[in-house]
């Protein structure tokens, strides 16, 4: 299994790590292992997404925020994976619901903000990457060989820290393919509570303002991550992309 499913399955069920999709927790499963409050004081829970499901009318962030009703499709990889990131980083999970019912509640129309497209992108295919300036100047300048060839030891023991939180990019990594891409969340530093310290800056709006807050990470070429990572795999320049010439790039 592809490192990162085993690593984020393992945390809570490890028992469905052999990835059979007919043995996905129930939504009475989940929420024996959840016990959270969302931004309006109301108790989250997984509830099945079919014709049953209550409050039908509202968007799946309004259900959430206002009733804390997290709507779930049964047998569904997407809605298990993100099932998993609600149970790793429900602080993260929680900031995001409450900036859309902010956005949702001040827009004029129907049309998605660009404040709610940009968490719904990290949302579905973010990463969190925590390391040193050198390090993330290197992503930001798409210094791939740099990045992941040269500092390849720096990944395999844990001094570049890559940490999954987009849920789709989980059902992507069952069958990785070359062109996979990841959006990147740039940190410095040491982070005691990963969970806590995006929330927060979410919240606050010290993180994630606008698209430039992102970097694309070729994810296949992190070590360890994909099977082939050999000279001819790093030299692909159709997907380990250079930096187009008239983009601009600041720490």
């Amino acid at each position: 299994m592809f490192q990162p499913i085993a690593m984020t399955l393992g945390m809570c069920f490890p028992e469905f790590i052999a990835g059979d999709i007919s043995k996905l927790p129930k939504v009475s499963v989940l929420n024996k292992k959840f016990d959270f409050i969302n931004h309006n004081q109301k108790s989250l829970k997984f509830v099945n997404q079919d014709q049953n499901m209550a409050h039908q009318a509202l968007g799946y962030e309004e259900r959430i925020y206002q009733y804390g009703l997290i709507a779930t499709r049964s047998n569904n990889w997407h809605d298990f994976f993100n099932a998993m990131v609600w149970m790793n980083f429900p602080k993260i999970k929680i900031a995001i619901n409450a900036i859309h019912q902010q956005e949702i509640a001040t827009q004029k129309n129907t049309r998605r903000s660009r404040k709610r497209d940009l968490l719904t992108l990290v949302d579905e295919c973010g990463v969190i990457i925590i390391a040193n300036d050198h390090i993330l100047k290197l992503i930001r300048q798409h210094q791939w060989q740099e990045l992941f060839v040269t500092n390849r030891d720096l990944w395999l023991t844990g001094q570049i820290q890559i940490i999954t939180i987009g849920h789709a990019m989980f059902e992507k990594y069952q069958q990785p393919y070359i062109g996979m891409t990841a959006q990147a969340l740039l940190l410095k530093g040491e982070i005691t509570n990963i969970d806590s310290h995006v929330a927060k800056g979410l919240m606050n709006q010290t993180l994630l303002n606008s698209k430039t807050d992102l970097s694309p990470l070729p994810v296949l070429g992190v070590p360890a991550w994909y099977e082939k990572q050999d000279q001819e795999f790093y030299a692909n320049l159709n997907y380990f992309r250079p930096l187009k010439k008239h983009s601009k790039t600041t720490l």
